[in-house]
């Protein structure tokens, strides 16, 4: 099978050496922008900075796409327009429209579109997967795939340019960690996710939740800042406590070492699928599905993992209140969060109700007392408040019983507390800090 690449970036020499070594392929021709990258082909293998001019040429059976991610779509559409095989790296697009588009020109056309994942082709992702016969033994799965982004990407730029690469780990690390998860569980769909150690519009780390048709859970933990190494592994956790295990980088020393068996798996298996067809429909497009409703959930969220939204903010004690309640009768308000101006004086509540909704009731309680904030700040459900001897406890919301005047800020704390148990003095100091996770 005559096989030309389009890109010769970070990823292009896995496919290359896969290409070189496997008797089925024959490298006709490549193709970049950048024509210092076209030197030092053999002479059978044509050289071009046009991806049109390589789809004219008549020299290949299908290609390999390797570009920045936002290139995908336009030139695997115009290969299958060419009747061309395609091969692309993940993610097959950026937009969920674009892949399934796709899709259908290559049945209109009779071409193979074929989504490279390569970890699914890693010896203990198969293993693992292998082990998994009695599936109503998995309590929960959990997997790491981790690095540090710079390590990987060399001086493309285009990985952490948003325009170019569509986001950051969700949309790179994601596609493969995704697929893997699939090879061994089957498919996924996504239930939640949170993004975070954003940076110029690139998220740098993200925890996608999923759940498998039978309704195991899973959580995904992604990373692109990673201080040292790499982790990318997937762990079983079964019910009697035993958990099941694929590291896919043990026993690969060398950096980037398990790439090579498993990018000579992508091409023997693009190369098996055009020969003999596909048993069920590829896998790109979905992925694809995931990422954007992940980034769709995400992006929407207030909360960003590894980000201080605001400072912490000191209030001094101005009185102190000793009593408790168990019948106070308090209301949860609706609000998430209070802006306070600098100078205000609010009232500190402690309470074991753990109230979460709208209207609840808050009955078991004690005062701390009354605290000036020094400086305008808002404060937020789940602000930890810490006092002159440690923690406290965690907002828990707002009482207006007493506003206009001011608010009772409620605290969720582990038991009832007044100024008396935490040995509070006047002019004492608390600090309302935002959590960062």
């Amino acid at each position: 099978m005559r096989i030309g690449v389009i890109g010769l970036g970070v990823i292009a020499p896995f496919f290359l050496q896969a290409i070189e070594d496997d008797p089925e392929l024959r490298l006709t021709a490549v193709c970049d922008l950048d024509r210092r990258k076209l030197d030092g082909f053999a002479p059978e293998t044509a050289v071009f900075a046009d991806h049109r001019e390589l789809l004219a040429s008549g020299l290949v059976d299908g290609v390999v796409v390797t570009l920045p991610n936002h290139a995908h779509a336009p030139v695997v559409a115009d290969a299958l327009r060419a009747g061309v095989h395609v091969c692309c790296e993940k993610p097959l697009t950026v937009r969920a429209e674009d892949a399934h588009h796709l899709v259908r020109l290559a049945e209109e056309h009779a071409t193979t579109l074929f989504t490279a994942f390569h970890r699914r082709y890693n010896t203990h992702v198969q293993e693992l997967a292998a082990q998994l016969a009695d599936r109503s033994q998995i309590s929960h799965v959990t997997s790491r795939y981790q690095e540090k982004i710079e390590e990987h990407s060399g001086t493309e730029g285009w990985y952490q340019d948003i325009d170019r690469c569509g986001g950051g780990c969700v949309i790179d690390n994601g596609p493969n960690a995704l697929d893997a998860l699939e090879t061994v569980l089957g498919p996924l769909t996504l239930t939640d996710a949170t993004i975070g150690d954003v940076r110029s519009g690139v998220e740098f780390c993200a925890e996608l939740h999923l759940a498998t048709t039978d309704g195991i859970p899973v959580l995904v933990d992604l990373d692109w800042a990673l201080e040292t190494g790499e982790r990318k592994d997937i762990t079983v956790h079964l019910k009697d406590g035993r958990q099941l295990y694929a590291d896919m980088l043990d026993g690969f020393e060398a950096f980037k070492s398990s790439l090579d068996h498993e990018y000579a798996g992508i091409m023997a298996d693009f190369h098996r699928t055009v020969r003999d067809g596909r048993s069920g429909p590829d896998r790109g497009p979905h992925i694809v599905d995931l990422v954007e409703e992940a980034y769709a959930i995400g992006r929407t969220r207030e909360e960003r993992l590894r980000m201080t939204a605001k400072e912490p903010v000191s209030a001094h004690l101005v009185k102190l209140l000793f009593h408790r309640r168990a019948d106070r009768g308090m209301r949860l308000s609706p609000w998430q969060s209070r802006c306070v101006r600098a100078g205000d004086v609010h009232e500190l509540v402690t309470t074991t109700d753990l109230p979460t909704t709208t209207g609840d009731r808050v009955d078991h309680v004690g005062f701390l007392g009354f605290a000036e904030f020094g400086a305008g700040t808002v404060i937020e459900r789940g602000d930890v408040v810490t006092g002159p001897h440690g923690p406290i406890g965690r907002v828990a919301g707002f009482d207006e019983c007493h506003a206009p005047n001011h608010y009772n800020i409620l605290i969720d704390t582990e038991r009832v507390l007044t100024a008396e148990d935490l040995n509070l003095h006047t002019l004492d100091t608390l600090t309302f800090s935002g959590g960062t996770r």
